[in-house]
Order: C-alpha cells, then structure tokens, then sequence
C-alpha cells in the first residue's frame, strides 16, 4: 500500500513544492491541505505550526515543520530509493555541505527576495540581500557538477534545496540561467521534479 503525507501550503511554488518533490521521488501520496495567505498566522494553524511557517506535514501520526527538516525526516524513513548520505558514507562532507549552504546560507534570502519581487514584501528587502546573493550565487555556481549530481551520480535532499533555491535566484534575476546549466537542467527534467509542479513554470 502506497504510504502517504498530508501537506499544508499556501500552493505550487512556496515552500510545499521541496517537499512535494521528496514526496514524489519516494513514491508518496501527497494530501495537499491549501492555507490562505494569512490564515497561517492564527489558529487552528498555528496549533501544529506555532512559528506560523509553510509548510507543514502530518506523517506516519507525526506533525513536521521546518521544510528541510521536513525533508530529510522523509528521506531517512526510506533506504529505497536512497536520498540522504549517512555518516561514514562517501561524500558525506560534500552533502553536509550543500545542505547548509542551500538549506541555510542562501534560502531564506532567496526567499525574501522573490517575495520582495511579487511585492509581498517591500523592495527595501531585495536591495538588502541583492549583492552579497549575486557574489555567493557565483561562488555555487561555480561548483555545480557537470555532470550527475551534487554527491555524484546519486540524487540527494540536497539536489532538491539546490533546485529550489536555483529557482529562487532565477526567478529573481540573481543569476543567468546559462550559469546553472546543464545541472539545473537535469534537475527539472526528473520526473519527481514534474510531479511536485514546482517548475511548471520554467
């Protein structure tokens, strides 16, 4: 029987569509629970979520927050297929790093600056975070593979923050898409990627 989660988003392009990727790369079912922009403030939302964040996942009778950790919880309740690099394993400095740099040095800026350019926030935001993003963008840029992914030829939790902070950056005109190719290429073409309609409009 196909196991399953239920998300809370606010829709395709937030936060939820990390998860929704996992979500499809594992095989799951996602139950979408859609979240009116500002309902997630108050109760009953902030019951199970009490930072106010999206998204928030209900799995196997636990609740989740935090959309990283959301994703790797997910990830290491399966060895099949494989998305995280355990201790001891190969390449696990490589991962750790990718997760930090994409899940916390650049995502929440990222995420300030393309809500600044739909003006949800003021542009005041996107001026802030605009040069020091464009200098750390390069700098990962620079180090995405040529071919395969991230930790090698396997796909990682960590392919999943890079895809959708590259989408960020793209969407915010923080980087050329010249310079992400071919590796966010092959990222948007998986299947996972498709399901999740986080790149739909790509």
């Amino acid at each position: 029987m196909t196991e399953s989660i239920k998300l809370w988003g606010f829709g395709d392009n937030d936060r939820s569509g990390k998860v929704r990727w996992i979500a499809a790369e594992l095989g799951l079912t996602v139950d979408d629970q859609r979240v009116q922009f500002g309902a997630h403030r108050t109760q009953p939302y902030t019951d199970s979520n009490p930072f106010a964040h999206i998204p928030t996942v209900e799995f196997r009778g636990r609740t989740l927050i935090e959309s990283t950790a959301i994703c790797h919880t997910l990830a290491e309740a399966f060895d099949e297929p494989k998305l995280w690099i355990a201790p001891r394993e190969p390449r696990r400095d490589e991962y750790l790093f990718w997760l930090a740099l994409f899940g916390e040095t650049l995502e929440a800026r990222l995420v300030e600056c393309a809500v600044s350019r739909i003006g949800l926030l003021g542009p005041e935001y996107f001026a802030l975070h605009e040069k020091g993003l464009r200098f750390k963008l390069r700098a990962a840029a620079a180090r995405l593979p040529a071919e395969g992914y991230l930790c090698g030829e396997r796909f990682t939790v960590a392919d999943v923050l890079a895809g959708y902070n590259l989408l960020l950056a793209l969407r915010s005109e923080l980087v050329d898409r010249s310079a992400v190719e071919p590796y966010f290429g092959r990222l948007i073409a998986r299947e996972g990627a498709r399901t999740s309609r986080l790149f739909a409009a790509v």
